[in-house]
């Protein structure tokens, strides 16, 4: 119950902070977050190629938009506590992604105060990897598809990529 009320409340601050553009979205977290470090979807794309220094990918996202698409090597965690637990190196090196960035730098920032030194923020999250075409799974295999997470939010993701539900 908790959870669900934090995750109302979230959802409506963001609706309203937010304009509907990268723009915006980028200058919030730069001006909410301003020690999360990021990475770029193109970086982490070329990183994840290479298993030998891929880092920790973390979907933070809720169970049910994980469910309709992740990158390939995510797991999905959605507290600081859940990711702390798994991962206690605090040298670890971990990206973290949401739908467009504000959820995972609020976590990003958390492990940062925890003592995390290589803590990164996927920039622009997984709406700009799906729209750049990278690959992404869900339970069923490969899939194009993105949990749009609401129709504001949405707009930043390529119509055609949007899917509410898990299938291919």
């Amino acid at each position: 119950m908790n959870k669900l009320i934090v995750f109302a409340s979230l959802t409506s601050f963001l609706s309203g902070l937010f304009g509907t553009s990268w723009e915006s979205v980028d200058n919030t977290i730069t001006e909410d977050f301003p020690t999360v470090r990021s990475i770029s979807t193109q970086v982490l794309q070329h990183r994840l190629r290479n298993p030998t220094v891929a880092p920790v990918v973390i979907d933070v996202r809720a169970p049910e938009e994980f469910a309709v698409s992740y990158l390939p090597t995510a797991i999905n965690l959605t507290s600081v506590t859940e990711i702390a637990e798994r991962f206690p190196d605090k040298q670890a090196e971990i990206v973290l992604y949401c739908s467009v960035g504000y959820r995972s730098a609020v976590l990003a920032e958390q492990m940062v105060g925890m003592g995390y030194t290589k803590v990164r923020n996927l920039h622009h999250s997984l709406f700009e990897w799906a729209n750049n075409g990278y690959p992404m799974i869900n339970s069923e295999g490969a899939t194009r598809y993105v949990h749009p997470y609401n129709r504001r939010w949405g707009k930043l993701l390529r119509r055609d990529l949007h899917r509410t539900s898990a299938e291919n």
